[in-house]
């Protein structure tokens, strides 16, 4: 049987300050057309099993969500916003892979994929809003030396 796949976004319940700071630098340094920054953790799960048994199970782990201060949600928001995915390129998850395996239990997770999920709201059309999104990403939202991102579509 194929290995199933879950994704978790997991935000703060309280301002993110580093949400906020990246908005007023991107204001800034020109980018005049974004009008709000959101930031979230990302996780994808391969796992084997009952996918809902799962996603009861793991949003308990508190490594990932701590219930005083996260929300989590299973789908990416569908907003009129522009989604920047940022993944650190020699990060396997290996480590919070291990994490939860043997520490939590989670014996049915076969791979784990953890990155920073961007949520850029712009006013511009959609081509222009793409464009402004890369160059954002370029000159700020990640750090090309040791990150890769992808501009996710609806």
């Amino acid at each position: 049987m194929p290995a199933k796949t879950v994704e978790m976004i997991v935000s703060l319940k309280v301002p993110d300050t580093t949400a906020i700071t990246a908005l007023q630098t991107l204001q800034k340094i020109g980018f005049s057309k974004i009008r709000n920054v959101g930031r979230y953790d990302y996780y994808k799960f391969s796992i084997e099993g009952n996918e809902e048994k799962f996603r009861s199970q793991i949003c308990k782990a508190d490594i990932l969500v701590n219930a005083n201060k996260h929300a989590y949600t299973f789908s990416i928001p569908r907003e009129n916003n522009i989604k920047i995915l940022v993944k650190n390129i020699n990060d396997d998850g290996s480590i919070i892979l291990a994490t939860l395996k043997n520490r939590l239990g989670f014996k049915n997770i076969e791979k784990i994929e953890k990155g920073t999920l961007w949520s850029l709201t712009i006013e511009a059309d959609e081509k222009e809003a793409g464009k402004i999104a890369d160059k954002a990403a370029k000159e700020l939202l990640v750090n090309e030396n040791y990150q890769e991102y992808k501009i996710l579509g609806d």
